[in-house]
């Protein structure tokens, strides 16, 4: 399987004025984060691959995470779900 390239040079993917731009007020790693909704969309496709009986290990290819990661979104809705329950039950 190929993996997910996880940088890339600025130079390479940016319109030459814009790194320029950049340039002038940043040198360095620069990290530039994914819409919100990126992130939601892996953790619902996670979580649907999860109910459906898939291992840990297939769902981390198919949604480009680690195990590690794919066994962090399930027991944070695991929690989720628990403290809804609590709540219900006691009546907030």
């Amino acid at each position: 399987m190929k993996k997910k390239k996880r940088y890339a040079n600025a130079k390479d993917v940016l319109p030459e004025e814009l790194f320029e731009q950049i340039q002038k007020h940043y040198t360095g790693i620069l990290w530039v984060p994914a819409p919100s909704r990126f992130y939601q969309e892996r953790r619902d496709l996670v979580l649907a691959l999860h109910l459906q009986g898939i291992s840990s290990q297939e769902i981390s290819n198919l949604a480009g995470v680690t195990t590690r990661r794919v066994n962090q979104i399930i027991a944070a809705e695991r929690k989720q779900d628990r403290d809804r329950q609590l709540a219900a039950a006691s009546g907030k």
